[in-house]
């Protein structure tokens, strides 16, 4: 009898461990915006990026198709810092563009030289620093990011 109430009390304490939510090394869940987003390899398809016109509509400015540029722009936005659970309520982007069917948002912060990101349909916002934004800008535009303060 003492056997089975211990085999009972395992396999409770083995099934609780196993519906825990899993957690990196860091304390963090791995469902964060850069495991569920660039956590995958690129499907091929082109990077289409659009800019907002004086109009508010948005053009065609690039077309990324380079494999190396692909794994950099994804690499650098994988490692922004991303804030979970943001609802924003600012002007529209400067530009869009999608990435394995994740639309990506992206501003350029007119007071200093950073970007900032989120992507539809999750409740997010990323951060680059200026190192990232620029490597990121001129990934997505061909252009260099203009610094405000030059």
């Amino acid at each position: 009898m003492k056997g089975l109430i211990i085999l009972f009390a395992v396999m409770g304490l083995v099934l609780v461990g196993c519906s825990q939510d899993a957690v990196n090394s860091n304390g963090k869940k791995d469902d964060s915006t850069k495991q569920q987003v660039y956590g995958n390899s690129w499907d091929g398809n082109p990077i289409i990026v659009k800019q907002r016109n004086h109009n508010g509509d948005y053009e065609t400015v690039n077309e990324i198709t380079d494999i190396d540029e692909v794994d950099e722009l994804i690499r650098t936005l994988g490692n922004a810092d991303w804030q979970e659970n943001v609802k924003m309520d600012i002007r529209p982007p400067d530009y869009r563009f999608s990435w394995n069917s994740y639309k990506h948002d992206v501003w350029i912060n007119k007071n200093n030289d950073r970007l900032g990101l989120s992507i539809e349909g999750q409740s997010n916002y990323g951060s680059l620093s200026a190192d990232s934004s620029t490597i990121v800008f001129e990934i997505i535009t061909g252009e260099k990011l203009k610094n405000p303060r030059n």
